[in-house]
C-alpha cells in the first residue's frame, strides 16, 4: 500500500523519477479514463472565451411619501383628467 505525499514531497524528486511514477500510473488507468485525461490536457491549452455579463435591470426607484398639501394638488391634477374621461373623481382619504 502507497502512503498519500504532499506536493512538496513530489517536488523534493527527480524529474525521471516523477515521470516513472506518472507512466506507472498511468498504465494503470482504463482507456476511458485516459483518454479524457488527454482531452481536459488539450482544452486547458485552448485560450479562455470571455462571456459578456447581462446587464441588471434598474433597481424600482423608492417613493418620498407627499405631504398633504402635494396629495391634494396631485389630486386634483389627475381628477382633471378623470372627469374629462366621464370617469369618477378620486377623493382623498382622511
Amino acid at each position: 500500500m502507497m502512503k498519500l505525499m504532499t506536493l512538496k514531497q513530489f517536488e523534493k524528486k527527480s524529474k525521471e523519477t516523477l515521470i516513472r511514477f506518472i507512466t506507472k500510473q498511468l498504465r494503470k488507468k482504463s482507456r476511458k479514463t485516459l483518454a479524457s485525461v488527454a482531452y481536459h490536457m488539450t482544452k486547458a491549452k485552448l485560450p479562455r472565451l470571455k462571456v459578456t455579463k447581462r446587464k441588471s435591470l434598474p433597481k424600482p426607484k423608492k417613493r418620498k411619501k407627499m405631504t398633504k398639501a402635494e396629495k391634494t394638488k396631485f389630486l386634483a391634477r389627475l381628477n382633471k383628467g378623470r372627469k374629462k374621461a366621464g370617469l369618477k373623481p378620486i377623493r382623498a382619504k382622511r
